[in-house]
């Protein structure tokens, strides 16, 4: 079972209230944040990023439209912060913890625990239930995951970055694809109707058409 999996069974568990991930680097903390914010999103969880915990109650304070509520937390001595938590009674309320990893062994058979050290995994299958990253060629797809691998804090921004190139190229294609359709219907037309007088018009158009073929091939 992948994280990816891991965080949505976690999110819609009715007993625990706390997910454990290990701090491998900023970038793989980093890209876990920003997944967890987009799984905990599509289950319509208001999900918030908590820097510095000073009183529970305060963090966990009922809401008055009964939200569902996810929260990351990054944070040093976590003893406390686990036993505080643990006593949340809404089990609604999620809490990812990001530990050193001395602190994530410790808890890992009282929590459940989320492996950050397979990151690139989890990006796989993140790319894999996209069907327009799934048109994208075999060198594309490789590159693109060979540079996630090495910068993992920049997977979501080129993800979406590769996603919207290839829009463009579609629509790009299509538009063109289509222009050459009109200019050719154009130059038939002209030259079944050929005149002096619409030369100039015929000579810009076969013009046009070594233009676009010329972008195209």
């Amino acid at each position: 079972m992948n994280n990816l999996v891991k965080i949505d069974s976690f999110l819609d568990d009715k007993e625990n209230t706390i997910a454990i991930l290990p701090k491998v680097s900023v970038e793989v903390v980093i890209f876990y944040h920003l997944l967890i914010e987009k799984l905990s999103k599509k289950k319509i969880f208001l999900f918030r990023k908590v820097d510095d915990i000073k009183n529970i109650d305060e963090l966990i304070a009922p809401s008055l439209f009964d939200e569902k509520k996810s929260y990351i937390i990054d944070v040093g001595p976590t003893k406390n912060i686990i036993d505080d938590l643990s006593r949340v009674s809404d089990k609604s309320q999620k809490f990812f913890l990001f530990l050193n990893y001395a602190s994530y062994k410790k808890n890992a058979f009282k929590l459940v625990q989320l492996n950050a050290y397979d990151y690139k995994n989890d990006m796989s299958s993140f790319v894999k239930q996209d069907q327009d990253f799934q048109t994208l060629d075999n060198k594309q797809k490789t590159e693109f995951l060979n540079f996630s691998y090495n910068n993992p804090h920049l997977f979501f921004s080129e993800f979406q970055k590769s996603k919207l190139q290839k829009l463009i190229l579609d629509k790009t294609i299509a538009h063109e694809s289509e222009t050459i359709i009109s200019v050719r219907k154009a130059i038939f037309k002209y030259k079944n109707e050929f005149s002096i007088k619409i030369l100039p018009k015929l000579y810009n158009l076969f013009k046009k058409e070594v233009k676009i073929k010329k972008f195209n091939f």
